[in-house]
């Protein structure tokens, strides 16, 4: 669903003469291997209609856009980065969305610009898990406090059955200035097969904090209980294959490939599980959660 929409999205605004990165991305990769399920799971969960006011908390901004085009809810899609605001922006108008009803702005999520019980739906698509320190947590109380009673909430991170954390490159993602500086310790997880922080070449930066990786307890301690929201459901995400040379089965795949990659989702990733324990290779998790 959401595959043929971006498609749509970005084949028009080429036919309308703009070619900007992300009008060329959604060409070749409009929805990749691990967005199309998490895509697909939030969609279901968040259950938005147009009487929903939603918040969009740094994710991939496709989903934000179809809520408000096609869902007809009042969507606040942000970001720390505004890299997408002249974009989406154009997206929005290019599909006649008028703008009281999608909003696209920057903000930080361990700040939002919002007021108490503003929203009825929010979610946040694999993006807690880049924010260093303790922004996460910070992140999720913010969600919270936002969210109005019997509101609903929908977040995805990757899981792994021990806490970890990846530092890479500051070229690797475009949100790097916002992350720490310092480098990265030696006992965490460090990109391009560099170790203690810094590459072989000492010209090179110190690679920053990128993301980590939660165990069942971090959820509940650094997400969970820090939201004060009430704890719905928790899936857990994975493929159906084991890791191939330590890596997962999205790695190998290249963007060119980006027309396979919701089949090569459905037919790779396993059905989410209650217990990542039932799972051969559990990757990710997702949480739905309800303000008392």
């Amino acid at each position: 669903m959401l595959y043929f929409y971006g498609l749509g999205v970005a084949l028009e605004s080429i036919a309308r003469g703009r070619f900007s990165r992300e009008t060329l991305k959604n060409v070749v990769v409009p929805e990749n291997y691990w967005r199309s399920l998490e895509n697909r799971l939030t969609y279901r969960e968040l259950n938005a209609s147009s009487s929903d006011t939603v918040l969009d908390l740094g994710s991939p901004k496709l989903l934000s856009l179809y809520l408000a085009d096609r869902v007809k809810a009042e969507v606040f899609s942000t970001d720390i980065e505004g890299y997408f605001l002249r974009d989406y922006t154009a997206f929005g108008r290019q599909k006649g969305v008028p703008e009281s009803r999608f909003h696209v702005l920057e903000a930080d999520g361990r700040k939002l610009p919002f007021p108490d019980n503003h929203f009825t739906r929010a979610y946040s698509i694999s993006v807690l898990e880049h924010i260093p320190g303790t922004g996460d947590t910070e992140c999720a109380r913010e969600i919270g406090r936002t969210l109005k009673s019997g509101g609903i909430c929908v977040i995805t991170v990757p899981f792994s059955p021990e806490s970890s954390e990846e530092y890479r490159k500051p070229s690797a993602f475009y949100w790097s200035g916002k992350s720490v500086k310092e480098p990265a310790p030696k006992s965490a997880n460090v990109s391009a097969n560099v170790s203690g922080g810094k590459s072989k070449n000492s010209d090179e930066p110190p690679r920053v904090f990128y993301q980590r990786r939660y165990s069942e307890s971090d959820l509940h301690d650094r997400i969970i209980v820090p939201s004060g929201l009430r704890l719905k459901k928790a899936e857990f995400m994975g493929d159906r294959v084991a890791r191939m040379n330590g890596k997962e089965i999205a790695y190998y795949l290249p963007r060119l490939a980006g027309p396979l990659h919701p089949i090569l989702s459905r037919m790779f990733h396993a059905t989410p599980s209650e217990s990542w324990k039932d799972m051969k290779n559990p990757l990710g998790a997702l949480l739905v959660l309800e303000k008392p």
